[in-house]
């Protein structure tokens, strides 16, 4: 969807294609904490089964090399990647999305001719209403423009009409204008013309389509720190649901890293090159189960059917679960 939404703003809207790029860079660490626990079960999956399949792994049992011992780099990787997760999700994320919106602003200040459209009226840019007949999308500039501008002590708008008009750095320049100023009855009340003027359009930049969730861009503190501030000021059980289950979800997704990784060692070990393919199998079938009930989890504690604790964090004690007895399996195998 991402990507989609990316074409079309380079292809239809004509944001350029760096801009876009740019901005793809910050959506990067949401997806990265999400994906590398998964990354890391593979990667453990493909080392192991390398050592199975030419007998090393065999040989460091033989030479009396214990089960916890083959585990302890893997548990301690483990370890630093749930360490990575957690970082990404309280440091890298929030400034990641605080960078999207500035970054949007940036593309809407120097190229706001995206938002803009030949022979069409547009509405509420601001305090202005905007008609182009021409315009030219690489310069940001248009000819025959209307514009009427909204005033709070008159309830008809002064109208402005510029052979040329320009956008940039956040601005509107008219240039060679007639304007028109309307009494309460709507009568000509004024008319005069100007070489060259500039309106400001901050309230324009905030059109440019960046879509971010603000409790996605929140850390665990931020997120405790909000929940309290519901709970204080006695906000009802739905307005605190969302947060209580991205807190969740920030806390349970991490821990994942800890069992995928020591998993992916014991799916791995045998003695049996023909369990190769077996393993593989058995490792994307335990990622598909466990991103579904993970996702059904968020669904059933959004609906408020579920508890979101018992919802997020079932998949994680599915996991430890799974882990325990195939650990004490391998272990009993020696």
């Amino acid at each position: 969807e991402m990507m989609v939404k990316m074409m079309e703003s380079i292809l239809v809207k004509r944001v350029p294609a760096l801009d876009m790029l740019h901005l793809l860079t910050y959506y990067i660490p949401p997806i990265l904490s999400q994906t590398i626990p998964m990354g890391f079960f593979l990667g453990v999956m493909i080392t192991y089964n390398k050592l199975t399949s030419t007998s090393e792994s065999v040989a460091m049992v033989s030479i009396g090399m214990s089960l916890n011992k083959i585990l302890k780099v893997p548990f301690f990787m483990s370890v630093g990647i749930f360490v990575l997760t957690i970082f990404l999700q309280e440091k890298i994320i929030p400034e990641s999305f605080v960078r999207v919106e500035i970054l949007g602003a940036k593309i809407a200040t120097e190229t706001p001719s995206f938002q803009l459209t030949e022979k069409t009226f547009l509405e509420n840019v601001g305090e202005y209403s905007i008609y182009i007949d021409m315009l030219d999308p690489k310069t940001n500039q248009a000819k025959n423009v209307v514009i009427f501008q909204k005033s709070e002590k008159n309830s008809y708008p002064s109208v402005m009409l510029a052979d040329r008009t320009i956008w940039k750095d956040g601005a509107m320049t008219l240039e060679d204008a007639t304007f028109y100023q309307l009494d309460k009855e709507g009568k000509e009340k004024l008319r005069g013309s100007f070489k060259s003027q500039v309106h400001p359009l901050t309230s324009f930049l905030s059109d440019f389509d960046v879509e971010i969730k603000k409790i996605d861009t929140m850390s665990v503190m931020m997120l405790l720190k909000n929940i309290r501030k519901l709970k204080k000021n006695k906000s009802s059980l739905e307005d605190i649901l969302p947060y209580r289950i991205e807190l969740q979800k920030k806390l349970a997704s991490p821990f994942s890293a800890v069992f995928l990784g020591i998993l992916g060692v014991l799916f791995s070990l045998g003695h049996h090159r023909s369990g190769k393919s077996v393993s593989y199998g058995l490792s994307m079938a335990v990622i598909f189960i466990y991103i579904t009930l993970f996702n059904v989890g968020v669904v059933l504690s959004s609906k408020g059917i579920v508890n979101p604790i018992i919802a997020i964090w079932s998949p994680n004690l599915l996991l430890a679960g799974l882990t325990g007895i195939m650990y004490i399996k391998k272990a009993r195998r020696g």
